[in-house]
């Protein structure tokens, strides 16, 4: 089995979606995996604890895998392949969180803007850098995959994934080689319910709102607690 990278926008539940898998199985090497954060159900995932994720390398990963010998997952959020692990994409198997459903994109975004209430701020204006300022997704964020051969990677609609859809959880038993087991959809389905719970408190009625409505609560939400 080969290391596996799982890349993902900002708020598809990437660090969830592998702790889940990491902690419920006995097959692969990882250094920790946590939740940051009750109050916002935010978690935490670190492969290897040697470095920061986005500076991992796939040479990085094997040389840890052969250390543990078991294969690891990795993370990143960078779809325009400018740091080291997705620059050698090619030697690593691929899950590409991702969705279909413009209102799971949109639910992704709010749901990054709570999640990240616990982090660091930018102190010159009182607002955390990476506030979602669109719901936009642009096909170039896609055009990488291209380039991936398609025995190397698989795509996972996190709609499904949260909704333990029978065919997703297919897929990610044959492409990790595992078995899904009830705890792990049990897990996801107690997140997801803790998930809503988050949008009914921050964003009520978010569902019908038009998405430049929307991004102004996040900033609005951003700077109530930037003081706290």
């Amino acid at each position: 089995m080969k290391n596996v990278l799982v890349i993902y926008p900002g708020g598809y539940h990437g660090e969830f979606f592998i702790g889940n898998i990491v902690s419920n199985t006995d097959k692969f090497h990882y250094h920790s995996f946590e939740c940051r954060s009750k109050e916002f159900n935010a978690y935490n995932y670190e492969s290897t604890g040697n470095e920061i994720a986005h500076e991992q390398s796939a040479e990085d990963l094997k040389r840890c895998s052969e250390l543990h010998n078991k294969p690891i997952i990795a993370r990143s959020c960078d779809h325009h392949l400018t740091n080291p692990i997705t620059k050698t994409k090619k030697s690593l198997n691929i899950i590409h969180l991702h969705s279909d459903d413009h209102l799971y994109r949109i639910r992704a975004k709010l749901l990054f803007s709570i999640k990240q209430l616990d982090k660091a701020y930018n102190h010159e204006n009182g607002i955390l850098d990476s506030v979602p300022t669109s719901f936009i997704v642009h096909k170039k964020d896609f055009g990488w995959t291209a380039h991936v051969p398609s025995d190397r990677i698989v795509h996972i609609d996190i709609k499904d994934w949260l909704h333990n859809d029978h065919d997703v959880i297919g897929k990610i038993e044959w492409f990790l080689g595992i078995e899904y087991t009830q705890t792990m959809k049990d897990e996801v389905a107690e997140y997801y319910l803790r998930d809503e719970e988050l949008l009914n408190e921050y964003y009520n009625n978010w569902t019908h709102k038009k998405p430049n409505e929307l991004i102004k609560e996040i900033a609005e939400l951003h700077k109530r607690h930037a003081f706290l």
